[in-house]
């Protein structure tokens, strides 16, 4: 075969051989390298530039900044906004958010407050962290879980005592919320059913022997 750089035949191992030596190969990359890249225009300001790489969309970092500030804007515009609210809101469920970021509300500040009591209390008895579910340690976080859910009793004054929370770790956590019958012997054990009424208990399915 020829050598696509220095026109030398050569014996190629491959028919994907094109460069007689890794030197032609290096010096074909380095020519590549050295070509001046076409100019291009500026995303946000429409000015011609060269850029530094093929990737390259704006002349300046401040035009990237820019950018994103006017992405931003126009994110949250009055029409934009007016988009996500109520209904239209992925986190709306039954007349409520569902989820909500608002830390300064009051049932979230007694959620806060008994999750940090309970951890702090669970350290001093115990001197360590673990999951009240498996009683393991080894986890990258720990999470308090409701047993009533926040979604079943949403406006209950009970809904954030330390008798309706338990410590458990990421597993446990995402397990409880597959399946309420895992939470059966807890509502037992607290007497749950008198604090919220005995719709809480899990209702087994019909079988239907048809």
């Amino acid at each position: 075969m020829k050598c696509n750089y220095c026109s030398t035949e050569f014996i190629a191992k491959s028919k994907l051989t094109k460069y007689c030596s890794k030197k032609c190969k290096d010096k074909v990359s380095q020519e590549l390298r050295s070509k001046k890249p076409q100019t291009k225009t500026c995303s946000h300001c429409s000015s011609v530039f060269t850029p530094y790489t093929s990737l390259d969309k704006f002349c300046s970092a401040n035009c990237r900044v820019e950018n994103q500030k006017s992405k931003r804007s126009r994110r949250w515009n009055p029409e934009s906004t007016a988009k996500r609210i109520g209904e239209n809101n992925p986190g709306f469920r039954n007349g409520m958010y569902s989820r909500s970021t608002n830390k300064t509300a009051e049932g979230v500040r007694v959620f806060l407050r008994n999750r940090n009591e309970m951890r702090e209390e669970m350290m001093g008895k115990y001197g360590h962290l673990f999951c009240e579910h498996c009683k393991t340690t080894q986890t990258l976080q720990f999470e308090m879980h409701h047993i009533v859910y926040r979604s079943e009793k949403p406006n209950h004054p009970n809904l954030h005592d330390k008798i309706n929370l338990i410590n458990l770790c990421i597993q446990c956590h995402n397990d409880y919320h597959k399946s309420k019958l895992m939470r059966e012997n807890l509502i037992v054990e607290r007497n749950l059913i008198k604090i919220f009424g005995n719709d809480i208990q899990y209702k087994k399915p019909a079988i239907n022997l048809r």
